[in-house]
């Protein structure tokens, strides 16, 4: 396919990113969490960072021969599918038709690799891993032509190679029954698709100035950092429910990737409302949630109605209750009250009912709730962080550069101070981290 012929980089008519509608000049009065460049970012987070997760969760299914698996798989084909109009509003319906196009042979060659691995066929696993490589060279050129060079064709390329590494890797790592290994590349890789979102944002908005604003700011940052943590919360819940309840022998390391990220979030509210507010957030967290949620797939499994029940009424009524409180009182009701218990009860009530579609063999309406369920985070993503830019404007002003140059998908120099500190700080965070904590199973 020859990009530079087909590819004439045009805003579309009618932009399907949040608050794009307007000039960079007008949507200067936004909030700095909701300009047009960081709306832009946000969007291309949600929809990258849920592929990768759902691809993982495809690859796993299908290894394990879930009857879920196809569901899943169609699940990551939706995803892609929605890319389409995201990509059509700035380069045009050709543009957008020609991104799926190649995107679809990422979601293919990801699932013949899952079933070329169960199948133990080796030359199925290396036609496979082929279609992967041929995705990763169209896209990366793809995405070189359609920015006009600003997001670089080498650096996208060597992205999207270390994007493909990652979901291989901790699939291979998974059917090799190193668990640990399996999820801390899982965790690794979470990171690295919110800087594909970051970069690709970055070069649309220096395409386009005056669409566009510079989505790499401090609060555009801090926007990103909140939502992949709460998305990777979601995908983690999921995971951990359903093998859970299946009895799997990863369930223990699932809910060790959940301590990393609840730790993560711990130091988040750590960094503006200091150590004693986030320890009572863990405590309420862990408690209330975390732990509740491991009792509901223990209840279910047991079919225990009663214990079923009380998880579920914690989750959506106390929890959601007393986590809305807690927001709402340390943003000093930034986040109102009655909106942010809905948004927590919302996002719960999506966990329970994605979970108990699967145990029902639903698994259609499963994933149809998983993907809403996704999307919510990105929701209270986006009023969490709105609302902590708000009430410290000192911690979020912008001291670096309109714009700076793109060095590929997973490069810093297209992002501020502020995303290098947080990344260091995830880091430490990895590195420092204890122990696996082992939770009581299962299913018996």
């Amino acid at each position: 396919m020859k990009m530079k012929k087909l590819l004439l980089p045009v805003v579309g008519a009618s932009l399907l990113v949040p608050g794009i509608g307007s000039t960079v000049l007008a949507a200067e009065e936004a909030p700095p969490t909701e300009t047009t460049g960081v709306e832009l970012r946000a969007t291309l987070d949600s929809l990258l960072s849920e592929h990768y997760a759902l691809a993982v969760d495809s690859m796993m299914k299908i290894y394990d021969g879930d009857e879920a698996a196809e569901e899943a798989m169609a699940a990551l084909d939706e995803n892609a599918a929605d890319m389409e109009p995201v990509i059509a509003s700035v380069y045009g319906e050709d543009g957008g038709a020609a991104f799926v196009e190649i995107f679809d042979k990422h979601n293919m060659g990801t699932d013949d690799y899952a079933a070329a691995v169960k199948a133990d066929d080796a030359a199925m696993q290396q036609e496979a891993l082929d279609q992967v490589q041929s995705f990763v060279d169209e896209m990366g050129e793809f995405l070189g032509t359609a920015t006009e060079g600003n997001l670089p064709e080498d650096g996208a390329t060597a992205a999207l190679r270390e994007h493909e590494d990652y979901v291989q890797n901790t699939f291979d790592l998974y059917v090799e029954g190193d668990y640990e290994a399996a999820y801390t590349m899982y965790l690794e890789g979470f990171t690295q698709i919110f800087g594909a979102g970051s970069a690709i944002s970055g070069a649309i908005s220096a395409q386009f100035p005056d669409q566009f604003s510079d989505p790499n700011t401090p609060a555009g940052d801090f926007r990103s950092t909140v939502n992949r943590i709460a998305a990777e919360h979601f995908a983690l819940a999921q995971l951990s429910m359903a093998k859970g309840f299946n009895g799997s022998a990863d369930f223990d390391f699932v809910n060790w990737a959940q301590d990393q990220n609840v730790e993560e979030f711990r130091a988040a509210l750590a960094s503006v409302y200091g150590e004693e507010a986030s320890n009572q957030f863990v405590e309420l967290w862990n408690n209330e949630h975390i732990t509740v949620q491991g009792d509901l797939a223990n209840a279910t499994a047991s079919e225990d109605e009663q214990a079923k029940e009380q998880a579920v009424s914690t989750l959506t009524s106390t929890f959601a209750t007393d986590l809305g409180t807690f927001l709402n009182t340390a943003t000093e009701d930034r986040m109102p009250l009655d909106e942010t218990i809905a948004g927590v009860e919302a996002h719960e009530q999506s966990v329970v009912d994605t979970f108990q579609q699967y145990v029902n063999g639903d698994y259609a309406a499963s994933y149809d709730t998983y993907r809403t369920g996704y999307a919510i985070m990105f929701d209270i993503g986006k009023g969490l962080s709105g609302a902590i830019v708000d009430q410290f404007p000192e911690n979020f002003e912008n001291t670096a550069p309109d714009k700076m140059p793109s060095t590929g998908l997973g490069g810093m120099s297209g992002q501020s101070n502020t995303m290098v500190l947080w990344v260091a700080l995830s880091t430490l965070i990895f590195m420092a981290a204890g122990t696996l904590t082992y939770r009581q199973t299962k299913k018996q």
